[in-house]
């Protein structure tokens, strides 16, 4: 195998990451160089350029894998077989005995992956999926579906003097960071510990968005009460017709912030007909609460994992 220059994730990588997954037509939440750069911390990642292609390494459930397609090259197969030598080198390093993946392969490039998969003798499985809904339905809440969350927001809007502003980095970005840290504390506080690990990993990325969300281009809003921050929501343009979310948070504490607030989120991108949330990460609350608003579709991703 070709030496490869590995290399962290910078700002300065901005344009080539972007040019690359462009390439992705219908891309997932996470095939954007927002995600990259503002997880590269707790994921570890690195990346190299192999026949032309942006791959992307990470370290996900204790383990090195490729995370998501090389994208914007040639030869796919040649180059994943040359991926997974270096994930098998970098999982040998660290000491763990684990077969080589290729995680978050959308599911647009599924029958591209199932020959890959044939070629190299790997298996190509469900991994994932994306919770897509209209903007529309997220700003109307209509029907007896969406009793529960009208309920909140109602109960919200009646019982706090609240306003709505657009996140203005220089206006608001020390109050979002000391709202974010108050947000850890309760979490922390109201949990076992068994999530600390993914609770700090959340904050710091957290932190990482809302320092650099001017360079990134994140949007979005900002909620107070009674004049002090009690919640912010940001994301990006996704494709188009297709917005995200990527990081949004509320005190636990304030009853019915966290609906409202994902509310007037949707309405801020009302111009965009889509809003991706993102996966759920594999945790159970995370999926009841994401169907719980009725996704218009669910967009799947696929592992390729090296038998």
């Amino acid at each position: 195998m070709a030496s490869h220059d590995m290399r962290e994730v910078s700002l300065s990588d901005m344009d080539l990451f972007q040019k690359s997954f462009a390439q992705v037509k219908v891309p997932l939440a996470d095939t954007t160089f927002t995600m990259r750069f503002i997880w590269a911390g707790p994921l570890k990642h690195t990346w190299a350029i192999i026949n032309g292609n942006l791959c992307v390494f990470g370290y996900d459930k204790g383990r090195y894998v490729v995370w998501g397609p090389p994208v914007g090259g040639t030869n796919l197969a040649s180059t994943l077989a040359e991926c997974f030598e270096i994930v098998e080198k970098l999982n040998a390093a660290a000491g763990v005995n684990a077969n080589p993946v290729a995680i978050y392969i959308p599911e647009c490039l599924k029958s591209e992956y199932e020959a890959v998969a044939e070629k190299l003798g790997c298996s190509l499985d469900y991994w994932t999926q994306d919770y897509v809904y209209k903007t529309k339905d997220l700003i109307e809440l209509k029907g007896p579906e969406f009793d529960s969350k009208r309920n909140k927001v109602n109960f919200f809007m009646k019982n706090y003097d609240y306003s709505v502003e657009e996140f203005n980095f220089s206006k608001h970005v020390d109050d979002c960071l000391q709202l974010t840290e108050l947000w850890r504390e309760q979490k922390a506080e109201a949990g076992d510990g068994s999530w600390r690990y993914e609770l700090d990993s959340e904050t710091e990325v957290a932190r990482t968005l809302l320092k650099f969300s001017s360079e990134l281009g994140a949007k979005g809003i900002v909620l107070k009460v009674d004049g002090k921050v009690v919640g912010y929501s940001l994301g990006e343009r996704l494709a188009d017709g297709m917005c995200s979310n990527i990081v949004e948070k509320t005190l636990p504490t304030v009853n019915g912030a966290a609906q409202f607030i994902y509310r007037e989120f949707a309405r801020f991108w009302s111009g965009y007909e889509f809003l991706n949330a993102q996966d759920d990460f594999g945790v159970d609350y995370l999926k009841r609460v994401k169907l719980s608003y009725h996704p218009a579709r669910l967009v799947a991703s696929y592992c390729l994992e090296k038998k």
